[in-house]
């Protein structure tokens, strides 16, 4: 209004320079976007295709309906009913952007995971509270379901009961979606974030067949959903000028070429996804997120898991630590940093002084320890389950194999004072660290924002945090490659990211970039998954493994022997594998996810998220994804074991303590 007020006025040589100025400052030229004869124009726009793409999906879901009923009634072929469901899945790729975007929630009922959702009362609860939450099993419905149903091995009139039941509500949906969207207004800056969002999508969950478990026109569907966000480029490009109109012609060239590519290699196995991602929608992304800065529409400020400003999906900074933090979500002070690495390494938390945080996570083995199970307090056999690197694990909501904590400072005190890994008091390790001058001093640097407290539970447990949080590796082999930084990637790790992100399915579970559980493109929510895991890798004398896994927190029976996805990188250095650390080697994890896991192995696990069909994997496809996976071995980046720990009275008889603890 400011702006618009000005220039519909006349001014005067002097207005004009300190008018002038003011742009120059603020980083905007007049020329760039016309944002004061077109503000909301293109949005406008955008708004009125949508809701049309909206209104065509509405007829679509009426018109599948009709089908499948008409198919119950044994009057149309499974044939016809498979296409008109084609129709309806690009019809919702169509307006995918935008209502995954402003309303995710109503999408997973649309476009949701065939599996049944557990809703929690009280999603806040701590890992060391005995209270049972609260919970609700909903059953999944959708288009994916459909999708499974439609085109499932063999068909039945059961099944397309069942499939005119899941129609009408994916009706009732698409009218529910209509409503709600109808007075919604929308901004520039929410088409904007929308379109970078559904190219995400696209290179981390679009083209690994995420959400279509038939792989059914996947590829085509990817370069539907890119449709729109094309469209959208070139209204703004219209009324862009001067290096905005350069920004906005690149991003339309490149997407061009990202929606040609995927239309003229459809074939699902065969598409090089590596050249995809690294060659075209990469570079694609970056445009967007260049044609965001200079449209002179401010990126968002508060904290996300994606930072705006990164300029590509493996770029080191793709994804910010600082809003895995629980206390401020920022990144975390070198002096707090520093103290937390002492207390990692300090056996002075251990009720014997002997065992650190460092005894199950070493950095010399990726900060995991090589163990089936680690040791247990006092040598009193073995702890529960595998200890997992360390590495990376700042990118998730979700920690220990259960994922009964939700962020890394609730992870602490229940290492601290549980009896099998520390058996520490908290009560006494304060009284402990308070009588160690160097402590005391260090505390008070950390937290000098409140000196009079700064030795306390809750200290203590940050501190350790921002260490862990600084415990990122993402300089790989691979990532340099992707980065363009080296041309030096072997050809076996390049078939098998491939195979990882297409016929092997590895990444509908393990999501690019983190290649963990944390779900994108907004990489808020970690998944966990029922695998039917052996109690030892012995296939032909299988035995499901007795741990029920996150079931013993949230008793829902979907979660019965469900785990954590970990990350895959650093599988090279973290072996054995799974949560009993069943399989000593990467080849044997492969085999296990070829023969379809547990339930392909012949164990009887009724709520198995993998499929359990065989891969089908050739043995050079099997060492082709050994390769890749390590080539995602990074420990460059980890900060070294500390020289010496802080000196106490000598009277405690602590300074003869080894760095790391003894055991």
């Amino acid at each position: 209004m400011i702006f618009n007020s000005l220039f519909n006025r006349k001014i005067n040589l002097k207005q004009s320079l300190l008018l002038l100025s003011l742009c120059l400052f603020l980083g905007v030229t007049t020329s760039s976007f016309k944002k004061t004869e077109t503000s909301g124009q293109v949005a406008g726009a955008v708004r009125q295709r949508f809701m049309q793409d909206v209104a065509n999906l509405q007829q679509e879901a009426g018109q599948l309906t009709q089908t499948l009923q008409l198919l119950e009634q044994e009057q149309l072929t499974l044939a016809q009913a498979q296409q008109d469901f084609i129709k309806v899945k690009q019809a919702y790729k169509q307006v995918e952007f935008l209502v995954e975007y402003l309303d995710p929630e109503l999408a997973k009922h649309i476009n949701g995971a065939p599996i049944p959702k557990v809703v929690v009362e009280k999603a806040e609860y701590q890992a060391f509270s005995s209270s049972t939450p609260n919970f609700g099993t909903f059953q999944p419905e959708g288009l994916q379901v459909l999708e499974e149903l439609l085109f499932a091995e063999s068909f039945s009139q059961g099944m397309a009961k069942e499939a005119v039941v899941l129609a009408i509500t994916f009706e009732e949906k698409t009218a529910l979606l209509a409503n709600s969207l109808y007075k919604q207004p929308l901004t520039d800056k929410q088409v904007l974030e929308s379109m970078r969002e559904e190219l995400l999508r696209v290179m981390t969950m679009g083209i690994t067949g995420f959400d279509a478990p038939a792989t059914v026109h996947v590829l085509e569907n990817a370069a539907t959903a890119l449709q729109p966000v094309l469209a959208n480029v070139k209204e703004y490009d219209k009324v862009a000028g001067g290096k905005a109109k350069e920004q906005t012609g690149k991003a339309a060239r490149l997407l061009e070429q990202v929606i040609r590519y995927l239309q003229q290699h459809p074939d699902f196995d065969s598409f090089d996804r590596l050249y995809f991602i690294k060659e075209l929608a990469d570079p694609a992304y970056a445009s967007l997120t260049a044609m965001q800065q200079v449209l002179a529409y401010e990126l968002p400020s508060v904290a996300k898991p994606v930072n705006d400003r990164a300029t590509s999906l493996f770029s080191p900074d793709f994804l910010q630590t600082a809003y895995y933090a629980k206390q401020d979500r920022k990144e975390q002070q070198p002096e707090l940093v520093a103290l937390g690495k002492l207390l990692f390494f300090d056996p002075v938390l251990s009720a014997n002084n002997e065992r650190s945080c460092a005894s199950c996570h070493a950095p010399d083995k990726a900060f995991a320890d090589g163990r089936a199970r680690s040791v247990a307090f006092d040598f009193n056999g073995t702890v529960k389950r595998n200890s997992p690197t360390l590495l990376n694990a700042v990118y998730s909501t979700a920690y220990f194999w259960d994922g009964r904590a939700r962020y890394l400072q609730d992870q602490v005190p229940d290492v601290v004072a549980n009896a099998d890994e520390l058996h520490g008091n908290y009560e006494e390790v304060v009284r402990k660290l308070a009588q160690s001058r160097t402590y005391r001093k260090l505390f008070r640097k950390a937290f000098a924002h409140a000196p009079n407290s700064s030795l306390s539970v809750n200290t203590i447990n940050r501190a350790i945090a921002a260490y862990v949080q600084s415990l990122t590796a993402l300089n790989s082999p691979f990532d340099r490659y992707m980065r363009g930084q080296t041309e030096a990637l072997s050809a076996p790790a390049k078939r098998g990211f491939n195979l990882f992100m297409g016929k092997a399915g590895c990444a509908t579970c393990h999501f690019a970039p983190v290649f963990n559980g944390t779900v994108p493109p907004r990489f808020t929510e970690s998944e966990s998954e029922v695998l039917g895991v052996p109690a030892a890798a012995d296939f032909a004398h299988a035995e499901l493994d007795a741990d029920i896994g996150r079931a013993g927190i949230i008793p829902a029976a979907v979660f019965r022997h469900s785990f954590k996805t970990p990350t895959v990188r650093n599988a090279a250095l973290t072996a054995p594998y799974m949560h009993n650390g069943a399989f000593a080697r990467l080849e044997e994890v492969v085999e296990f996810y070829n023969l379809g896991g547990g339930a392909g192995i012949g164990l009887e696990v009724p709520n198995q998220t993998l499929p359990d069909t065989p891969l089908n994997l050739t043995q050079q496809e099997k060492e082709d994804l050994v390769a890749f996976m390590e080539s995602l071995t990074d420990t460059t980046a980890v900060s070294a074991v500390p020289d010496h720990l802080p000196l106490f009275p000598a009277k405690l008889n602590l300074n003869e303590r080894p760095v790391g603890g003894r055991y």
